[in-house]
């Protein structure tokens, strides 16, 4: 079993500990870090160090300052931080240290954790609050006072500066090869990009798209125009012209008929460039058939350009994010922020899933949480079943545990052992050889096997961590009644969608909603061992919107 996807007797008091606001201290050598590396799509060509290199600087650094940082706590992302809530193994990151599982971050350099200001303030935020206990960063010196923090701001600020010059010049760039008819992005179906960047017939696949706008013309309908394009062989393009195997669904079909673009038309953002002006494109079908296709009575109706949606009903949420599913299409829903016209907020959830039939689309956020608040007031984990269910997992846990860790223990001291000795034999050999290849050589087995050594010491810490924390005695009956009665309190007295999102993430893996109601649920372990049989065979209660 892995034990680092259970929650032990230990991290489930000290989390519970921390969502009803007991403090505990901790001392410098026992905080627990993990290592954060990332790198953003758009810094392929930039030099900024890559992920290997900035993990290899964040391992150096841990090593100096006596930290060990276990294999499961070393994250990886890539991705943009220009803009909040679209990292999720960040936010995964910051609900953990919320949560009291970690208590610091290594880094190798301040805008690798934020370049937007919601993400950077809740960092100083965490920080101010001494839920984040330490940062420290490879390429700069942080400390955790009123200077320090004022510091990290500034680099907070201007990696958000380097980053909006960076998206304004990436889209002049993008504006002027659009304005040239050049390929932005991926190329378009039934095309391919030639050397010029300009889109050119794509063979067999042009002739392919060419019939089906014909077929649609005609009136055959979308499913069996994807039947014929998928028996034809068609294939897609990606960004470097190669061929990629595609699912034909009729939403992609829908898209494609709908595109201006294959009567010459290039509609992109707000501008509308005439393909044919700037060089022999050759359109897929007439601008008549075009109309005729998707039933446009004006030229106007027919080649608008794009109206921008008004940012903050777009604007994601950071609460629940891919736990809310839609019942009736089986997809994750977007959490999304809204305002009302007297400038009020909304959390909700949203459906956007081409073809889905439900309706509304979208459901208040509060829905989702009143029933857990709803679900937790019934106590489902308090019972001395529930208890026993707990100390009977937990000990038959310890026990496979400590096999496993024993056996590993002892594996890697042999390992420890035989290093020690090899390592002794060629000191000795280096003593008595006179011949300097030979004396090259040695020297640099040595230091391979250096290496070797302290990787299997670092490793050795980790299992004896892992051991202390595995060996711990169950807590008692009321210890655990207590813990899981203060979920229902907590989760009643914050405001704060961000400890919200702590607490419900920590017992719920997901919801299923229909619209107005929670449908279903699933639970995390270990409170899906916790719950009685009756209870969990129970509909859930309906929570409706007014």
């Amino acid at each position: 079993m892995d034990l680092s996807k259970v929650l032990t007797p230990n991290q489930l008091v000290e989390f519970y500990q921390q969502q009803v606001g007991i403090k505990k201290e901790k001392q410098p050598e026992n905080l627990r870090y993990a290592i954060y590396v990332r790198k953003s799509t758009e810094e392929n060509t930039k030099q900024v160090r890559s992920i290997e290199d900035q993990l290899s600087e964040c391992k150096i650094l841990a090593q100096n300052n006596n930290i060990v940082v276990l294999k499961e706590n070393i994250i990886e992302e890539s991705g943009s931080a220009k803009t909040s809530g679209i990292r999720p193994k960040f936010r995964k990151l910051l609900d953990r240290i919320i949560a009291g599982e970690l208590d610091g971050i290594v880094a190798w350099h301040p805008d690798r954790l934020s370049r937007n200001m919601l993400e950077a303030g809740e960092i100083i935020d965490l920080l101010d609050r001494e839920i984040i206990v330490d940062l420290k960063f490879a390429s700069h010196p942080f400390s955790n006072d009123q200077a320090g923090k004022m510091l990290l701001g500034i680099l907070f600020v201007m990696a958000k500066q380097y980053s909006e010059k960076l998206s304004i010049d990436s889209s002049r760039g993008s504006n002027k090869k659009a304005e040239e008819g050049k390929v932005v992005g991926i190329v378009k179906h039934g095309y391919r990009k030639n050397k010029n960047d300009l889109m050119e017939p794509d063979g067999n696949n042009f002739v392919i798209l060419h019939e089906a706008f014909q077929r649609k013309l005609k009136g055959e309908t979308l499913g069996q125009i994807a039947k014929y394009m998928t028996d034809s062989g068609y294939f897609r393009r990606g960004k470097d012209n190669s061929e990629r195997k595609i699912n034909i669904t009729t939403s992609l079909l829908g898209k494609i008929f709908s595109d201006p673009v294959y009567t010459g038309v290039l509609i992109y953002g707000k501008k509308t460039i005439n393909l044919m002006d700037r060089y022999d494109f050759e359109p897929m079908i007439s601008v008549e058939d075009f109309m005729k296709i998707n039933k446009f009575k004006s030229y106007e109706q027919a080649f608008k350009t794009k109206k921008s949606r008004r940012r903050d009903t777009v604007k994601k949420a950071d609460l629940l994010t891919d736990r809310v599913i839609c019942d009736c299409c089986g997809q994750v829903t977007q959490a999304g922020i809204s305002r009302s016209k007297t400038n009020r907020q909304y959390y909700y959830f949203r459906c956007n899933t081409d073809g889905c039939e439900r309706r509304p689309r979208s459901t208040r956020a509060k829905v989702v949480v009143n029933f857990a608040k709803e679900f937790l007031k019934q106590k489902p984990f308090t019972s001395k079943e529930a208890y026993s269910s707990y100390k009977k997992e937990i000990i038959r846990i310890q026990r496979e545990g400590l096999q496993g860790l024993n056996s590993q223990m002892a594996s890697v001291k042999i390992r420890i052992g035989i290093f020690n000795d090899d390592l002794a034999t060629i000191k000795k050999n280096l003593a008595k050889e006179t011949d300097e290849e030979i004396k090259k050589e040695q020297k640099s087995e040595m230091k391979r096997i250096n290496k070797s050594l302290l990787n299997s010491r670092t490793l050795y810490e980790e299992l004896i961590s892992k051991k202390s924390k595995v060996t711990k005695s169950p807590i008692t009956f009321n210890e655990f009644t207590e813990i899981m009665d203060s979920i229902t309190t907590k989760l009643n007295k914050v405001q704060s969608t961000t400890k919200l999102n702590a607490i419900i993430s920590k017992v719920f893996s997901n919801f299923s909603i229909d619209g107005k109601n929670v449908v279903s649920y699933t639970l995390n372990e270990p409170f899906d061992k916790l719950i009685s049989d009756d209870f969990s065979k129970c509909e859930p209660s309906r929570a409706r919107t007014k």
